[in-house]
């Protein structure tokens, strides 16, 4: 019987060697198993990658995963985060870029934006004293621009998270023009709204943003441009009195976040049948001291508030205060 020299190959059962070994051996088949698992995966995220590439081309929103920064957060549990009175042009540019890196360390699950997101000034501005060239110097075609970037850095910041768009006294001027305009007949008036509203102009529905109207009811409440979101109401105003908080939580009858006043605020009480309940003002964004309040100190200041909402509904809310564009939370996050 013939025998086989030392220095013979012996015949793979694949066929071909990998780094000197059998392809067939143990440890080359798993480097096989290794690379065929990584070649998936490859072609799973370019997969991933091009279905949000054709989403963006068609104008979609993309929900992207939302980064874990290590932080331990029970997963039932809801983030959320809620401001307002940023007022387009006339945005505090260093207040607004303290919430949005706030919200990015918060990483909330929903954001409530409390209308006046947008100033709708120029001819829009019909109440306003424009006794001031500056004044008369804004167009609502700018400010339209100026939002969207607003709401471009918003969606940005706050990555996967789900937006209410709460309709402000601001926004709501231009549907008061077109009912003047159209003079008061309801269809031209809805169809010319429909034009040249916020609404539609900063794209609302295609960023996958929920927009509520003052002039419609929501969630079975039975005043208009109210929202309910598990044990708290949202309004954009409520009460403009010096304090307003107490005169908010008293005429809601329950927990309410509210803006429009531009400032901070809060006041709680305890009801028969209800218990504790309370009303908030988180601030504003804007400028403190717009030309049109004259030569009048206006006492506003800014801020945001976030809520943590556990699964029973129970929740704990905070107003986080701005100053010189410092978010007084920022060092607390780290």
């Amino acid at each position: 019987m013939a025998t086989r020299k030392p220095s013979q190959p012996i015949a793979s059962a694949s066929g071909f060697k990998i780094d000197g070994r059998d392809a067939g051996d143990d440890s080359s088949s798993q480097k096989i198993e290794a690379l065929s698992r990584r070649c998936k995966a490859l072609e799973t995220q370019r997969d991933e990658a091009l279905a949000q590439l054709e989403g963006a081309r068609r104008g979609a929103k993309v929900a992207p995963t939302r980064p874990s920064n290590g932080r331990v957060r029970n997963q039932r549990d809801i983030v959320r985060i809620a401001f307002g009175d940023l007022h387009g042009l006339h945005a505090d540019k260093a207040a607004f870029a303290a919430v949005l890196a706030d919200i990015k360390r918060f990483r909330p699950h929903e954001i409530v934006l409390g209308g006046d997101m947008i100033n709708c000034g120029g001819f829009l501005a019909q109440h306003h004293t424009l006794g001031y060239v500056a004044e008369t110097e804004e167009t609502y075609e700018e400010d339209v621009a100026t939002t969207n970037a607003h709401l471009d850095a918003i969606q940005q910041a706050g990555r996967g998270a789900r937006i209410l768009y709460i309709e402000g006294n601001h926004e709501d001027r231009v549907e008061r023009w077109a009912v003047t305009q159209t003079l008061r007949h309801r269809k031209d008036s809805e169809f010319l709204r429909r034009l040249v509203s916020p609404q539609y102009l900063l794209q609302l529905k295609r960023r996958g943003i929920e927009y509520f109207r003052r002039s419609e009811h929501y969630d079975g409440i039975s005043i208009p441009g109210w929202i309910k979101r598990g044990k708290i109401f949202f309004t954009h105003a409520i009460s403009g009195a010096r304090h307003a908080a107490s005169a908010a939580v008293s005429n809601a009858g329950g927990n309410v976040v509210y803006f429009h006043t531009h400032r901070p605020d809060f006041s709680a009480l305890v009801l028969p049948n209800v218990g504790l309940v309370a009303a908030w003002n988180p601030g504003c964004l804007c400028r403190r001291q717009p030309l049109w309040r004259n030569t009048a100190p206006t006492h506003w200041a800014h801020g945001y508030a976030v809520q943590l909402v556990a699964p029973s509904g129970n929740f704990q809310h905070v107003n986080v205060l701005i100053e010189n564009g410092v978010s007084l939370v920022g060092s607390l996050l780290g």
